[in-house]
């Protein structure tokens, strides 16, 4: 007899190796009819993210890849499962999170009370971007500014290609709001309601 691999993405994605590894490893099991990639990740590092999606774009071509979506399947975790032969998940799963995010502290008020001084010696004007021991120019605002958007648009022609849904109607979402399952079924970025045994049958 045929069996469902399982393979879990959980917790924050800072790397995508295990996971990835494991996907290869069952597409490569004889025994395994298909794979349901359960996620229950608020996301994480792009990158990462990235790798999962194009591992699920490669491999459900021997094999059907099909994601359950747990309690949280937003940003990252989203983005990782976009590439699926199917996505499941329940009502109140919390997913979508289209977006990017940059959060650079500030301490130049702080040090300068305590008297603290950094000292910076660097190879070009944009390589300490994001010092948090002076203010931003402007030049790098703008610079960081342009990173995060052109992340976005890739994460929104993700979504595009790996769901089949109109450009328009993703970029209406994908000002980082998080929706309910329920909601992102009626969005087309999940396919049905289901648990991880429904995910499962789906393989067979």
């Amino acid at each position: 007899d045929k069996l469902v691999a399982v393979v879990e993405l959980k917790g924050v994605i800072m790397n995508s190796k295990d996971v990835v590894a494991e996907l290869y490893r069952q597409a490569r099991n004889d025994k395994v009819k298909g794979i349901v990639l359960r996620i229950d990740s608020p996301g994480g590092s792009v990158g990462p993210a990235q790798d999962i999606n194009s591992a699920v774009k490669k491999l459900r071509e021997q094999k059907p890849i099909v994601v359950s979506m747990g309690g949280v399947a937003a940003s990252g975790g989203l983005y990782a499962a976009l590439n699926a032969s199917k996505i499941f998940c329940q009502p109140g799963t919390l997913t979508g999170s289209i977006g990017v995010i940059m959060q650079i502290p500030n301490v130049t008020e702080l040090s300068q009370k305590i008297g603290v001084d950094l000292v910076t010696i660097k190879s070009g004007r944009l390589k300490d971007a994001g010092n948090m021991f002076r203010p931003m120019t402007e030049e790098e605002r703008r610079y960081l500014e342009d990173t995060v958007a052109e992340v976005r648009s890739e994460f929104v022609n993700a979504v595009v290609e790996g769901r089949g849904l109109e450009r328009a109607k993703v970029e209406a979402l994908a000002d980082g709001r998080v929706l309910t399952g329920a909601k992102a079924v009626e969005a087309g970025l999940v396919d049905q309601l289901g648990d991880v045994y429904d995910a499962a049958r789906e393989v067979f």
